[in-house]
């Protein structure tokens, strides 16, 4: 097996996307432990909350006050999920570096997900980089259902590359492609990753797979032959999408580090101190599910 490089950037997404789903409230300083204690393993990017309506989200309603109660290190990007311009707004009032974007590449699950369709989300997201422009935020983009949806089934793949084009146009510096309900394995997987790295000239190329059955690591080392080089995971394997029948939790960022060292690829995260974060943020579920 050929992997071209020495070196992978793993972008943290245990405390907004592995938290989110939780029922019954974690307390805020207990997500801000969570994102201290990846910062003591050596995450170096770390997407801390969302600005989501605590109506739709209600695990994310101390956006500000998790932000606010972080001790902020030299070095770390710490991003926040943000659906529309609303949320922008209060990324900038937070004043974060950097917000991150969401939509799907199926009509049906960013309807349900969003409540706007294709062509409207991708209008949103060059509204909300020009916004970002304005005040020196960068501007990341997920694409879910990137490789299939749960109501639709099969996505073309040249739907996906179309749209991750369209969000490089409009100023997003990296696109995230997600497998939302782990419907993804390894042909798919590179095919996708070597069809958006083919026509994205600028903007970097991440993959964000969720758990399914161990697959999830065969899809790494797809996207890796493919030539990505930054992978989204949390802590735990925690996750999961609130609008998408049977989506599990993400990629274990333990496991993924784990897998990446044993390979001689360098992340810069302590295997030893991501370990007991990740041991922390499963217990923070396991506490909810005790009540």
């Amino acid at each position: 097996m050929q992997i071209p490089m020495k070196e992978v950037e793993i972008f943290e997404v245990g405390p907004r996307d592995g938290l989110q789903n939780e029922p019954t409230f974690i307390e805020t300083e207990k997500k801000i432990k969570l994102v201290e204690m990846l910062q003591d393993a050596g995450c170096r990017k770390i997407e801390v909350t969302s600005f989501v309506h605590p109506k739709w989200v209600p695990q994310m309603a101390d956006s500000i006050q998790v932000l606010e109660g972080i001790t902020n290190r030299p070095g770390i990007v710490y991003s926040a999920l943000i659906p529309n311009m609303k949320g922008m707004q209060r990324a900038v009032e937070a004043g974060l570096d950097e917000v991150v974007t969401i939509m799907s590449a199926s009509e049906s699950h960013n309807t349900k997900n969003l409540n706007m369709s294709v062509e409207r989300s991708l209008e949103e997201v060059r509204n909300i980089n020009e916004e970002a422009r304005k005040h020196g935020m960068r501007v990341r983009s997920y694409i879910g259902t990137a490789y299939g949806c749960p109501m639709e089934g099969a996505v073309p793949v040249s739907e996906v590359a179309r749209i991750a084009k369209a969000l490089e146009d409009a100023g997003s510096y990296e696109i995230s492609l997600g497998d939302t309900t782990g419907m993804a394995y390894p042909q798919l997987a590179f095919e996708v990753a070597s069809a958006v790295l083919d026509v994205l000239t600028t903007a970097r190329t991440a993959v964000h797979f969720h758990r399914a059955r161990g697959i999830e690591c065969a899809n790494v080392l797809a996207s890796l032959q493919a030539g990505v080089t930054v992978i989204d995971s949390a802590a735990g394997g925690l996750g999961g999408c609130p609008y998408a029948p049977g989506a599990t939790g993400n990629m274990a960022t333990e496991l993924l580090v784990d897998m990446l060292h044993r390979m001689g690829i360098a992340t810069g995260i302590d295997l030893g101190r991501m370990e007991q974060a990740a041991q922390f943020a499963k217990q923070l579920v396991s506490q909810n599910e005790k009540e």
